[in-house]
This record gives C-alpha cells, sequence and structure tokens, in this order.
C-alpha cells in the first residue's frame, strides 16, 4: 500500500507493542507456520540487510499481530488521537512510526531498530 501510496513509511520496531515473553518466544525459535508466508513482503524495507537480525524483526510477519490493528492519523491529530485511545481504555496504544511523502524511488518502508 505504500508504494501505491506513493509514501515512504518509518518504522521504529521497538516501539511496536508485544505481549510478554515473545522476545523469549523468538530466542527459542518458536514462530508460526503461516511466518514465511508472510515475510515474502520483506522486499518492500529498503534497511533489510541491516534490520533483518533486529530481536523483534520477526514480529513484523507473525500472523498473530494482526495487522489490523494498527491504524494511521494525520501527523498533527497523533498526539490526541493517541490520548484519546487511551482514555478509552487501550492502554497499550502508542505511535510506532511515521508515513511521510515519498523522497526517493525504491523500497517505502524503512525499520528503526
Amino acid at each position: 500500500m505504500a508504494k501505491a501510496s506513493q509514501v515512504d513509511v518509518t518504522i521504529d520496531l521497538p516501539h511496536i507493542p508485544s505481549l510478554a515473553g515473545v522476545q523469549e518466544t523468538i530466542k527459542a525459535g518458536i514462530f508460526s507456520t503461516l511466518g514465511p508466508q508472510n515475510a515474502r513482503v520483506r522486499w518492500a524495507i529498503r534497511n533489510l540487510e541491516t534490520v533483518a537480525q533486529a530481536p523483534l524483526y520477526p514480529l513484523l510477519f507473525d500472523p498473530q499481530t494482526s495487522g489490523g490493528l494498527l491504524a494511521s492519523a494525520p501527523a498533527r491529530r497523533a498526539t490526541v488521537c493517541l490520548a484519546t485511545l487511551q482514555a478509552l481504555g487501550y492502554n497499550r496504544a502508542t505511535i510506532i512510526g511515521a508515513v511521510q511523502p515519498i523522497a526517493s524511488p525504491g523500497e517505502p518502508i524503512l525499520l528503526c531498530v
């Protein structure tokens, strides 16, 4: 979607909320059987060689993380949106990145570790 929308997306991997024990599970080599199928979109990551070994990288492709829980809001409204979600009881809601106009051709996703 990022490429078709002609935007770049920056994701702060350490800011992605995860369940307790997920890092230990990843270290133990336990992954969903659908993870490799989801990982086929890794071509869209601009700095893949740099981040592929990051401890939380596999979370991006775990089908149990439900991409439907990812939403975006205009930058000028992000803080208010986040505060509203948290006030409604979504205590783990957080800002994990940003969307910007495309800077250059190529892969649209940049991961920060």
